[in-house]
């Protein structure tokens, strides 16, 4: 099985950018805690936000999907969020 690979890339409305970035620390450090986890890393320049996450298979990813907290960001930061684009990628080995 190789890497599973998402990457996003948000537009966040100016004024809710701090409540933002403090909802995705909080997201990143349970995402990082679970099994098959590799990497859950976000940049910011001004507004635009890009999230980087690594899991050891896409099993690994489909069981994010299904957590609590994958569901309490998604729902906390949908009124923050001017626009998103999400990206998978199969590992290359």
């Amino acid at each position: 099985m190789s890497a599973h690979v998402i990457t996003v890339r948000y537009e966040i409305r100016p004024e809710r950018m701090d409540e933002f970035i403090q909802l995705i620390k909080e997201n990143s450090e349970k995402s990082l805690a679970e099994p098959g986890c590799l990497n859950y890393e976000a940049s910011m320049a001004g507004n635009k936000v890009f999230l980087y996450e690594k899991y050891k298979s896409e099993d690994d990813f489909k069981y994010h999907t299904t957590t609590e907290h994958f569901a309490n960001y998604g729902e906390k930061t949908k009124d923050l969020v001017i626009s998103k684009e999400i990206t998978m990628y199969e590992g290359l080995k």
